[in-house]
């Protein structure tokens, strides 16, 4: 029987394109993942297992194994593991070079773009480089005359530095990203000159179709008002053309439509559909339509910046337009196979990038369903085909990767591009003819006049149906993060359903679909139900020099003591990437308490991010006067909320079930800050952790009397700062195991004073040992786990250890 089936593979052209291009993706996957060695050994064993049963031609098995070898050899080749930047980084210095994309965020006052370094100066050194590529970030609120455009040379000073570490499960990946886009390092521009330089042809092509697209969209903004011109921007160049305000992106992403504001494949099929129709009402010979269109294109390609999706549609629409000329059919599913083999040689990187993965896998989706589905000869489905049988498609295919990298559901998203389908046609095709037109100068004004008064209606409803679906309750659904393995479940109940619209499939093979279709759903919906560990644990996130912990109690409460540091130069702060990121993708929407120890910067930065986005029961606080800005916010956003801010006390307890007690202590020192901080002692059956703040010596003191000696695990005060523990404290504490928050800073935290103090406890780093999970059992026992940012998960530091 399996002899049969491989057969019947072999004999389909789409299936046998689609291994093709499947195992060329599973080599790149294997290789950024580190699973090379892993993945090398199931090809080669299939390949030995398809000989030895002759499942396959030896043809067939040979080019799939050459295949997954020239995927490997590729993206070996293409994937740096470091640079000249990166060895040299951190360092103040000036860069000379090129800009290589196309700024953005000058809406916010601080634009990013790539830039290929040539070369860099650094104190009394100067060097020459190659194929050297940094993300440069440049504040421009105090130079807003200042225009940074694609392909300029130029000479920046400032600060090259390495992306900040993913120590944290669940943590967007910045060093990766960088790495798809071949760099791997940032740099913080103070200044910004540019200088006369050679530009090559095709750098000259590529600025004038840019400078060309600036300059439509700035006769556009005459007659078309913020946000309606953003939108316009978005939906025909892409999302690097005008950053849309934050109210409306936020409204797309609840409504599901924030797509649309990126270029996508879908306005590629409006387009040339679009210009075909004219060419046809036009009477103009179908070859010559054909030509023209696959021109036109073209065009919109290279002003839409080139995004995965873009050149996924253009792909494929060339190879099918070309098929027309010579009187060839194209086969869809081996033909999307190809294009996407093509891209992945080009760019391995590619595979990486959510716009891809989405294009790809929504494509697959649409071309396998929609002709099971308008096979029914209804004419009612006919009808609807378009407008409604395709987006909720791309809905079905969408969501698992949707969720997989955003934690949240859309609710209402297919009625939004249900009814929003219809308008984009319109906008898009309008929108690129306009601009089209708009290169004649001497009409440029009367024709964007003319068709921003048609359009302005459509981008009018369209914002209306975001608002409309984008406010109603419930419009985004926080999810859990889901594992590969619940993914791939999905969509093989996905690909059962599919193989059961198609009539032929479904009389050969209906039992053996339904039951593979009852196991995958019965396991996916096992998989869906929570697991409750009844097991203490203490997660200390990795925040850099700063303090954040999260508590999970036997009960499945949750306290978190400190909240890691503010937004720095208008991004975000620790407690929305890092904090934030991990509470949501787990499921956690609740704080029992709240314990800001003081309102240092590094120590209460997140805490507004997360009374706003998160229900928050109580805030101790050692201050409710505090006069400095970010105490100030604080006590203002949570009198909005209705969150109690609670002065924290000597042998005050928060929390206290089942052995559970967790007791603040404070010092009497009022003079400085630090000294203030909140003390949290907490004891669980034989186990205790004290978490000390920035709190010195003298606070310590203040309260040791009711500290037990010999505690389990000790906080280190301050980053491991000099004047935060002496001799006396560690030899009445004598911790076992001792953890010190701490990353690159210039106090020279942790202090070798302070490690030879500690050297009989075992110490655990943030900065070298990233995230730190501590695990106790209701048996009396404990284990601590160390986040290895490279298997992307938590690894055992110590065997099973008794408290």
């Amino acid at each position: 029987m399996l002899n049969s089936f491989c057969a019947k593979v072999g004999q389909n052209k789409n299936i046998l394109m689609l291994i093709t291009a499947g195992i060329y993706a599973l080599a790149l996957g294997a290789t950024f993942s580190n699973n090379l060695l892993v993945m090398s050994l199931i090809i080669t064993g299939l390949a030995l297992f398809s000989l030895s049963k002759n499942l396959f031609p030896i043809k067939y098995i040979l080019v799939w194994v050459i295949v997954f070898y020239i995927g490997v050899a590729n993206t070996s080749v293409r994937l740096r593991e470091t640079s000249e930047l990166l060895n040299i980084a951190p360092v103040n210095s000036e860069i000379y070079g090129t800009v290589v994309s196309i700024p953005q965020g000058k809406a916010d006052d601080k634009l990013k773009f790539y830039f290929n370094v040539d070369r860099i100066k650094f104190g009394t050194i100067e060097k020459k480089l190659k194929n050297e590529k940094v993300l440069v970030t440049f504040n421009t609120h105090e130079e807003n005359d200042l225009d940074i455009k694609v392909y300029d040379s130029a000479v920046l000073n400032g600060r090259l530095s390495v992306p900040f570490k993913t120590g944290n499960p669940l943590q967007f990946n910045y060093g990766d990203y960088l790495r798809n886009h071949n760099a791997y390092t940032v740099f913080y521009a103070k200044t910004y000159n540019p200088i006369s330089a050679t530009v090559p042809i095709k750098a000259k092509i590529l600025q004038g179709i840019n400078n060309y697209r600036e300059k439509i969209i700035s006769t556009h903004s005459k007659y078309i008002d913020s946000p309606y011109l953003e939108i316009l921007g978005g939906i025909v160049f892409g999302d690097d053309a005008v950053s849309p305000p934050k109210e409306i992106k936020k409204s797309f992403v609840n409504s599901g439509l924030l797509h649309i504001l990126a270029a996508s494949g879908m306005n590629v099929a409006f387009i040339y559909g679009f210009f075909f129709w004219i060419m046809s009402r036009l009477k103009v010979n179908y070859r010559l339509s054909v030509i023209l269109g696959m021109i036109t294109v073209l065009i919109y390609t290279l002003m839409t910046g080139l995004g995965a999706s873009i050149l996924r549609a253009t792909g494929m629409l060339m190879f099918v337009l070309i098929g027309k000329l010579i009187d060839r059919d194209a086969h869809s599913i081996s033909l999307l196979s190809f294009v996407g083999l093509l891209m992945l040689l080009y760019n391995p990187m590619y595979l990486n990038e959510v716009g891809f993965q989405l294009s790809f896998i929504v494509t697959f989706g649409i071309l396998i369903m929609a002709p099971a589905i308008l096979k029914f000869n209804n004419k009612i489905l006919d009808y609807l085909s378009g407008a409604v049988i395709i987006p909720v498609i791309a809905q079905l295919w969408v969501l698992p990767i949707q969720i997989f990298y955003f934690s949240n559901i859309s609710l209402y998203s297919v009625f939004a591009n249900v009814m929003s389908t219809p308008l984009l046609a319109v906008i898009s095709f309008g929108g690129f003819v306009s601009s089209l037109i708009s290169g004649i100068t001497p009409i440029a004004d009367f024709v964007c006049k003319l068709f921003d008064f048609i359009l302005n209606p459509f981008l009018r409803v369209l914002v209306n149906i975001s608002d409309f679906w984008g406010h109603l309750p419930n419009s985004a659904i926080q999810t859990t993060h889901p594992s590969v393995y619940q993914i791939i479940l999905y969509y093989c109940i996905l690909l059962c359903i599919t193989s059961l619209l198609y009539k032929d499939v479904r009389e050969k093979y209906l039992k053996k679909i339904l039951v593979s279709l009852l196991i995958f759903v019965g396991i996916w919906l096992l998989s869906l139900i929570p697991i409750r560990s009844s097991q203490l644990e203490i997660m200390t996130f990795d925040v850099g020099n700063a303090d954040s912990f999260l508590i999970k109690t036997p009960k499945n409460e949750y306290i978190m003591i400190d909240t890691g540091k503010a937004a720095y130069n208008g991004g975000k702060s620790q407690a929305e990437v890092i904090i934030l990121n991990y509470m949501k993708a787990k499921g956690i929407k609740h704080l029992d308490s709240l314990v800001v120890t003081h309102f240092d910067n590094d120590h209460c930065g997140g805490a507004v991010d997360v009374i706003k986005n998160l229900k928050v029961d109580k805030v101790y606080l050692n201050d409710l006067a505090h006069e400095s800005k970010s105490a100030q916010l604080l006590y203002k956003t949570a009198k909005d909320l209705g969150i109690e801010l609670v002065l924290a006390k000597n042998k005050q307890i928060i929390y206290s079930k089942d052995e559970l007690t967790l007791t603040n202590l404070t010092g009497k020192n009022v003079d400085n800050d630090n000294e203030r901080s909140i003390i949290t002692l907490m004891k669980y059956k034989d186990f205790s952790m004290l978490f000390t703040g920035d709190a010195g010596i003298n606070g310590i003191s203040d309260i040791i009397s009711e500290i037990p000696s010999n505690i389990t695990i000790l906080k280190v005060p301050h980053h491991g700062a000099k004047g935060g523990l002496n001799k006396e404290i560690i030899e009445y504490l004598n911790p076992k195991y001792s953890i010190i928050s701490v990353g690159e800073n210039y106090f020279g935290h942790p202090s070798n004073f302070i490690l030879s103090l500690l050297k009989k406890s075992r110490i655990l780093r943030t900065d070298i040992d990233n995230a730190i999970l501590v695990k106790v059992s209701s048996k009396n026992s404990f284990h601590i786990f160390c986040y290895d940012i490279y298997k992307k998960r938590f690894i055992k530091l110590l065997n099973k250890s008794s408290t």
